[in-house]
């Protein structure tokens, strides 16, 4: 069999990337209104795409984001078929079903904890740095301010302040 040499698609694969980029930024301008007038649009749209195909963090935060993006889409689709099969027509709203959507939920949160317990190990209190991740010292930094008792009382005060305020104003 002969193996066909695409080596040379190398070279136009950022001109074809800043043309994907350009078009659905431009259809999407002109899809929610932003700007009324065609050559702002176009002019907007050539500055994103110019953007992300030339610095390297955009595309990097792309490459992350869209993979999550697809899990969130994935695990929407199977909540709502579940919640279809428990009877409901579009999302279940009483009892049985919703308990059924939260139990769902803790798993899908327990599973992508272990998965990806490599990754955010580090950044969890009580870390004893066995998984041979360091981790960011920016990151620990505010991950250690973040789990500070002052920062966890302030959560906790406008937790209970909100529900408080809830309980309050609810019409009866």
């Amino acid at each position: 069999m002969v193996q066909a040499d695409l080596s040379s698609v190398e070279y136009i694969l950022p001109l074809l990337s800043f043309l994907l980029v350009f078009l659905v930024c431009l259809f999407l301008i002109k899809k929610a209104k932003m700007i009324e007038n065609l050559w702002v649009e176009i002019f907007v749209s050539f500055a994103i795409a110019a953007i992300f195909v030339a610095a390297a963090g955009p595309r990097n935060l792309i490459l992350t984001v869209i993979p999550w993006f697809a899990i969130l889409v994935i695990g929407l689709f199977l909540v709502m078929a579940i919640g279809g099969f428990i009877g409901q027509k579009d999302f279940p709203s009483k009892g049985i079903g919703i308990a059924f959507i939260v139990l769902l939920a803790i798993i899908f949160i327990i599973a992508a904890l272990f998965v990806f317990s490599k990754y955010i190990g580090p950044y969890i209190p009580g870390n004893t740095g066995l998984s041979g991740n360091p981790g960011n010292p920016a990151l620990l930094g505010f991950f250690g301010w973040l789990y500070s008792p002052a920062v966890i009382g302030a959560i906790l005060l406008i937790g209970v302040s909100a529900a408080a305020a809830w309980v309050v104003t609810k019409k009866g």
